[in-house]
């Protein structure tokens, strides 16, 4: 749920900003977010018939995030 509500807010704040500003640049194609939130209502579903595969995915996502964000570091140092 904490993945889902912070995507939703990352799209209102997002929302609130020009087209062509440095967050929406920043921050517009956050792919990472999109397949949290993916996998974890799959994990979500798989805890009900198929726990061991729901660990499984929650250990990959977990990884997945492990994986440090080099946007802003890209964006300020070119």
């Amino acid at each position: 749920m904490c993945s889902i509500s912070y995507y939703l807010l990352q799209i209102e704040v997002l929302r609130q900003y020009k087209k062509n500003s440095k967050l929406k640049q920043l921050f517009g194609r956050d792919f990472k977010d999109k397949v949290s939130v993916a996998l974890y209502l799959t994990i979500t579903i798989c805890a009900l018939f198929l726990p061991i595969l729901s660990y499984v995915l929650l250990f990959i996502t977990t990884l997945f995030w492990i994986i440090p964000d080099r946007r802003i570091e890209k964006f300020y140092n070119p």
